[in-house]
């Protein structure tokens, strides 16, 4: 797997504030130089979960996770789950492919933790912004003056195949949402 020289220097300069990390099922403290590694893959997949979404370019997501992914939205009264890659790019695709609307994907807590040779898992908070219709548009740019903000709480499980690390598991949890919901595209 490929990573930035800027990714591999920030494992190396953080190795030490990541073996100090403890570990929050089994309560131990000790991280070995490979699961830093981990840690930076699951970073990198994050963002790619991010871009992807925020750029619509669904075909990258696909690589974040496994054939056999399984979503669990943890916000809706019902539980919904999708199973399988194809049905859940289906679903963020129908959510994220309005092209009236830009989003922005930022995660700001990542913990990865029980780490093994071929599995991993991570907690991680995030802010989902939806931008309304451009206001005005100045210099080729667009302003918009609305957005909805969604707090989330992400609990992946990874596992590593032979194209690298990729979600098996993802439970959605929303904490919040602020701002004009009629911005939000119909579901």
């Amino acid at each position: 797997m490929y990573f930035p020289i800027s990714t591999l220097l920030f494992t190396f300069f953080m190795l030490p504030c990541l073996l100090s990390a403890q570990n929050i099922t089994s309560g131990t403290s000790s991280l070995s130089p490979k699961d830093a590694v981990t840690i930076t893959a699951i970073n990198q997949l994050l963002a790619l979960f991010s871009i992807s979404l925020d750029l619509k370019t669904f075909s990258a997501l696909s690589s974040v996770f496994a054939p056999n992914v399984r979503f669990f939205d943890g916000s809706g009264p019902d539980g919904a789950s999708i199973d399988g890659r194809p049905a859940l790019l289906d679903f963020y695709t129908t959510i994220f492919g309005n092209a009236s609307f830009q989003t922005q994907h930022t995660f700001d807590t990542v913990y990865a933790y029980d780490f093994t040779n071929t599995t991993a898992k991570s907690i991680s908070y995030a802010k989902v912004a939806y931008f309304g219709p451009a206001v005005f548009e100045r210099g080729g740019r667009s302003f918009v003056n609305s957005s909805v903000i969604f707090r989330e709480r992400l609990e992946n499980e990874y596992v590593k195949l032979k194209e690298g690390w990729r979600v098996k598991t993802q439970s959605l949890f929303i904490l919040s949402i602020e701002g004009d919901e009629s911005l939000l595209p119909p579901r």
